[in-house]
């Protein structure tokens, strides 16, 4: 008898418990982050009233931790059923300073070392086919100091070593740079 009941819990297949708490958490979290936004950002996310109007009253709130977590709480709920991925990356790009774009408008263009190093570091199995091509292309580039550099990159992300694998990026742009342009 227990076990039917153990096999119809596992046959529900919906998200759990804790799943269900940390995707609430992270909705609230995103309303506290929008609370932080200008007037002129949060408008242009284009949020229904009552939305708007509730990260407002979170602002007004005094610094009373029960109460900004209640009301953390509330724009959760509130928050519920928006599409999340799509509201996030809007709030990133509004809270990046270096970010020229709005939320909607037509991403930048891509410059030729961006392009020339993202082909280069998309797939470690093909980079030896991007230097092949990208040399042809550019005949000032050195198959060598490619490889090298790429190679870098890709050992400091296995190491995971952010720090290594940002100066090692750096490296590989300010030497496609150099030697396309």
């Amino acid at each position: 008898m227990n076990s039917n009941k153990a096999e119809l819990a596992l046959d529900e297949e919906g998200p759990s418990k804790s799943q269900l708490k940390r995707d609430a958490e992270a909705l609230q979290n995103l309303g506290v982050r929008m609370s932080q936004l200008k007037p002129k950002q949060l408008a242009s996310l284009e949020l229904d009233d009552v939305l708007v109007k509730a990260i407002e009253d979170y602002i007004k709130l005094p610094n009373s931790y029960a109460a900004r977590k209640r009301h953390a709480q509330y724009i959760g709920k509130l928050m519920r059923g928006r599409e999340y991925p799509a509201l996030l990356r809007a709030v990133e790009d509004l809270e990046n300073p270096r970010s020229t774009a709005r939320p909607g408008s037509a991403a930048k263009p891509v410059s030729p070392t961006a392009r020339a190093c993202a082909k280069l570091l998309a797939d470690a199995a093909t980079t030896e086919e991007q230097i092949t091509l990208l040399i042809e292309e550019h005949s000032k580039l050195e198959r060598q100091t490619l490889r090298q550099l790429c190679r870098s990159i890709f050992s400091a992300a296995k190491k995971q070593d952010s720090a290594t694998e940002k100066r090692a990026r750096n490296k590989l742009s300010h030497y496609v740079s150099q030697h396309i342009n």
